[in-house]
């Protein structure tokens, strides 16, 4: 299984909308793919019940056995927040158990920014964060810089860009 994580809870962003359409390249080229989009996170994921192993909350055991536990590969798409990740995306990375949802898996990213560097910052920071939980980060990691320029208001992205995702999508079912 591939989980393709939507990395931000801001409804109607960029970053949905290239989630979106990697996930439909990635379903075209393998069978077992499903997204978890964090504006969907449960409400539970703020409450400090999490943090208690023995009380957490019955909505994130779901998640995490849902999404992580028989998933081998993981995308992450996100965007720039503050030269790093959004904090919701590092939230859910706490709230789960490491070694169920990420020891000995793969991972691959995708950087969004309005800016020119592609948020390498966040994927720099996220890679740090995966590996430390024993997470191998897929080497090509892609930033799409200037994002809202690769995309239009239907969500067609260009076809320089297209053809970058396909590749990415190609080295992330061969990683």
């Amino acid at each position: 299984m591939i989980t393709l994580v939507s990395g931000t809870n801001r409804p109607h962003s960029l970053t949905s909308r290239y989630s979106s359409a990697y996930f439909e390249l990635l379903k075209q080229k393998w069978e077992e793919v499903q997204m978890l989009d964090l504006s969907n996170l449960p409400s539970e994921a703020l409450s400090t019940d999490i943090y208690d192993k023995g009380k957490k909350p019955e909505s994130i055991i779901s998640l995490q056995n849902q999404y992580f536990t028989n998933t081998s590969k993981f995308i992450f798409i996100f965007p720039e927040y503050n030269g790093s990740i959004p904090g919701i995306l590092k939230l859910l990375i706490d709230v789960l158990d490491p070694k169920v949802a990420f020891a000995g898996k793969k991972a691959g990213m995708i950087g969004i920014a309005t800016g020119r560097q592609g948020n390498l910052r966040g994927m720099d920071h996220l890679t740090g964060i995966l590996q430390h939980m024993n997470v191998t980060v897929m080497p090509f990691l892609l930033p799409v810089s200037k994002a809202h320029l690769e995309i239009d208001s239907t969500d067609v992205i260009t076809e320089t860009t297209l053809k970058v995702l396909n590749v990415h999508v190609e080295r992330m079912i061969n990683f």
